[in-house]
């Protein structure tokens, strides 16, 4: 009587077409794509795994027929069937290439399946020559040390020969970290016209100041020019700063020529000695 009912069980479901050959193909199609799907648009495991279940069950209420037990069976049967044929084929060519089993670290469709992770390739140190910076009149804000210095410097008209002290050149830490600075000299090709008699050196603190200080001798008449360089720490920075003056030739008084007879103070014009001459021996 048992083996009857069982008999009849078996038929009905059968019946149900729910092992055919279409409603197989459509359940394991259905949740195969769901399975590539629905990772793309970035959910996780339990959505992909909901999508490839909910998928061929839907597929299976749709194809199969007749009702009662026997249709749930074989939706169920469908739907597992489906479920398990999917799932078999992401997973274990991803466990194959992971070397690893289904339950391993690492990322996967359904299940964590072990990865070797590359490691990233080290970046090559870039060397690139350290550079100081040209510009012959800084502006007073630059990279590094926060000082306030002036660009350049003008100091009063000189007769050639003669020496004038020029303003002195103040500098200020403006930042609030202490500044190493150090005065390097004067560059220039009438660098020579210039004479440093103060220089700033050392230590300096923040919102604390030093000055610098020049002479103007100059050698020859005309505008005469050099620059003042200055080295500061951190950083590594230098700063120029522009020294110009006007220089006056006294080679004598311009209104009268060179060998002109001079007039004495009685009036009579009186000749220049003769320098002696060395005799012959």
């Amino acid at each position: 009587m048992e083996s009857q009912q069982n008999q009849r069980l078996g038929q009905q479901i059968k019946e149900t077409n729910a092992f055919s050959h279409k409603s197989l193909f459509l359940g394991i199609l259905s949740s195969v794509v769901s399975s590539a799907i629905i990772p793309a648009l970035g959910a996780g495991r339990i959505a992909t795994l909901a999508g490839a279940a909910l998928s061929p069950l839907l597929v299976a209420v749709i194809t199969t027929r007749g009702p009662g037990v026997a249709r749930t069976v074989g939706i169920a049967a469908l739907s597992a069937i489906a479920l398990v044929i999917s799932i078999g084929g992401f997973t274990l060519p991803e466990a194959i290439a992971g070397r690893g089993t289904l339950t391993a670290d690492g990322s996967g469709t359904f299940v964590n399946t072990r990865r070797t992770p590359t490691p990233p390739l080290p970046s090559a140190p870039t060397t690139e020559p350290k550079t100081k910076p040209e510009a012959t009149t800084p502006p007073t804000t630059q990279p590094g040390p926060k000082l306030k210095m002036p660009k350049s410097l003008t100091c009063p008209d000189a007769k050639v020969g003669e020496a004038e002290a020029c303003k002195q050149i103040g500098v200020q830490n403006v930042g609030a970290t202490t500044v190493e600075i150090g005065t390097a000299g004067l560059e220039g090709d009438q660098a020579g016209d210039f004479t440093l008699t103060k220089v700033c050196n050392g230590t300096l603190k923040p919102h604390s100041a030093c000055s610098v200080r020049l002479t103007f001798q100059p050698t020859s008449a005309g505008v005469r020019e050099a620059f003042l360089v200055v080295h500061l720490n951190p950083g590594d920075v230098t700063w120029r700063v522009t020294i110009s003056g006007n220089a006056i030739d006294n080679g004598g008084d311009p209104e009268q020529s060179p060998g002109t007879p001079s007039t004495s103070p009685g009036g009579a014009s009186q000749s220049p000695e003769p320098e002696p001459t060395p005799s012959a021996g």
